[in-house]
């Protein structure tokens, strides 16, 4: 444009200094004085519809921004973490023993280990605390043994994560990347507090057993010293 603005006036210089010729009759008068304001008239319009192209040009391409980061990704991985700590919580009583998940936990510890007193039956119930300490430890086993199979099919959805966040396009795409990427943060520590919740119910089991039957052993000797001293007395 600017080699264009030149060309214009050095032609107009070359016309003003040309030595004038005599008027013909029927001979059209070039006015190059009044061609070069065309000319530059021209010029000054053509840059100012480029400058307005420019600008419309910027604003499409915010335009084109604004759309790319209100893009969504339509729907969610999210996992299946009831389904896992369902499993879980199932697996984790094995047959009659005591577990974290009964729903009348405390009325069956009372019953499962009354505390001090002579059981009327003590091979039975001392059978009864071993088969409870060894479920509990057996259900906590289960439990550590179920996540170790959940890991493949959670290292498939952390992959799937990590595709959305590579390919996200926009502030709300690797937004939503980024609360899918803290809801598993969560799941992952359910399940770490589910499987201490299964470690705490085979060690207290086994520890109720061994504390149970040190009651047991006491409230016997107990019992019988009270009754040899009840039978010296009525001698």
């Amino acid at each position: 444009m600017k080699r264009n603005l030149f060309r214009a006036v050095a032609l107009m210089a070359a016309l003003l200094c040309a030595p004038a010729q005599p008027a013909q009759a029927q001979v059209a008068v070039y006015d190059a004085a009044n061609y070069v304001k065309n000319t530059l008239t021209e010029l000054h319009t053509l840059q100012i519809v480029t400058d307005q192209a420019t600008q419309i040009a910027n604003q499409l391409q915010q335009i084109d921004y604004q759309v790319q980061s209100l893009r969504n990704f339509p729907n969610g991985i999210w996992g299946q973490i009831q389904g896992d700590l369902q499993a879980l919580t199932q697996i984790a009583k094995v047959g009659q023993s005591i577990s974290y998940g009964d729903a009348n936990l405390s009325t069956e510890f009372t019953h499962m280990y009354p505390g001090y007193e002579v059981p009327t039956n003590y091979t039975q119930a001392y059978t009864q605390w071993g088969s409870n300490a060894l479920g509990g430890m057996q259900g906590a086993l289960q439990s550590a043994g179920l996540q170790s199979t959940q890991f493949q099919s959670e290292d498939a959805l952390f992959s799937q994560l990590q595709g959305l966040s590579n390919g996200s396009v926009g502030q709300m795409q690797a937004l939503q990347v980024g609360n899918m990427i803290s809801i598993q943060e969560v799941q992952q520590l359910e399940k770490l507090r589910q499987l201490q919740m299964a470690q705490v119910q085979g060690e207290f089991d086994y520890l109720a057993t061994q504390q149970q039957n040190d009651l047991v052993k006491f409230a016997t000797l107990r019992a019988w010293l009270d009754s040899q001293q009840n039978y010296k007395s009525s001698e």
